[in-house]
């Protein structure tokens, strides 16, 4: 089952790498880099409200809304921000260098919130493999950062 939801993690980041692109695409169509984030979170709200609808699974109330922790409301912020940098950054420093970019600061992210059991998650200390797997993709982006540097 392991091996599925890596898999599953694989694809979605496949397919994730083709999200910047489209919307820039978007962005020059519409001319705005906002309205173009807009219209990607937009398509997907309508899918989720779908998958909703066809699941019919949870119930949405306004106490279940305010008891949520401060932080749980970060997360739509935080997407909504990907979107619109992805937009307007991986246009400028090419697809592969801003994902690179961002899977570093991803697993940092990451490593920091494993390591102080964040957003209600057990911790995960930083073991030597943990590092190790840390460290190379510091190197893999410096690589390919120093590579997109040099080209005229």
């Amino acid at each position: 089952m392991t091996a599925l939801y890596a898999l599953s993690a694989l694809a979605l980041g496949a397919m994730i790498s083709m999200q910047p692109p489209i919307n820039a695409q978007i962005a020059l169509r519409l001319g705005s880099p906002l309205a173009a984030a807009s219209c990607s979170i937009a398509i997907g709200l309508v899918m989720m409200l779908a998958a909703w609808a066809a699941t019919g699974r949870a119930e949405l109330s306004w106490p279940k809304l305010l008891a949520l922790p401060w932080w749980a409301l970060v997360g739509g912020a935080v997407g909504a921000l990907f979107v619109l940098g992805g937009v307007l950054v991986a246009p400028k420093l090419g697809v592969a260098v801003f994902f690179v970019s961002v899977v570093l600061g991803q697993v940092v992210g990451a490593a920091l919130i494993d390591q102080l059991g964040a957003f209600g998650l057990a911790g995960h200390g930083i073991t030597w493999p943990r590092a190790l797997g840390i460290g190379l993709v510091i190197v893999g982006a410096a690589l390919t950062h120093a590579e997109a540097l040099l080209k005229p």
